[in-house]
């Protein structure tokens, strides 16, 4: 009787280790990231702009562009904090030379991934233009 018991409690032993152990194999342990990029007036999702994500400006880790929904989606293997930024061209400027110059809207976030996780960050695009040199 008792060692009919002892095989019982054994058996119920191995099959939830066993539960347990291929269980913790098929865990998802990637980060995701979905970028949305609104326009800071009207809230509305903008198609078309230039995302990049970095830990420090000089190694770029991600980047692409926004789809009609405003998002840019990525994944990355091990948890991080990153900067985004995104840039909207809206074209070049002869207004005060004969210069061209770069026109665009920018705005930008900070975001902290986690081992499984989706993080969903929404970035303003800022309503001023900048402009830069261009040659």
């Amino acid at each position: 009787m008792k060692k009919k018991i002892l095989s019982i409690v054994c058996l119920i032993l191995i099959g939830g280790l066993s539960t347990l152990y291929f269980a913790s194999c098929d865990k998802d342990t990637n980060c995701y990231v979905q970028i949305t990029v609104v326009d800071e007036e009207t809230h509305l999702p903008v198609q078309g702009v230039f995302v990049k994500i970095d830990i420090n400006s000089s190694a770029v880790n991600a980047e692409g562009y926004t789809d009609v929904l405003g998002q840019y989606t990525t994944s990355f293997t091990a948890p991080a904090i990153f900067n985004v930024s995104a840039e909207y061209e809206t074209g070049y400027d002869e207004t005060y030379t004969q210069d061209l110059f770069y026109c665009y809207r920018k705005g930008n976030n900070t975001i902290r991934l986690k081992e499984g996780d989706t993080v969903y960050s929404t970035i303003n695009l800022e309503s001023e233009i900048h402009r830069d040199y261009r040659n």
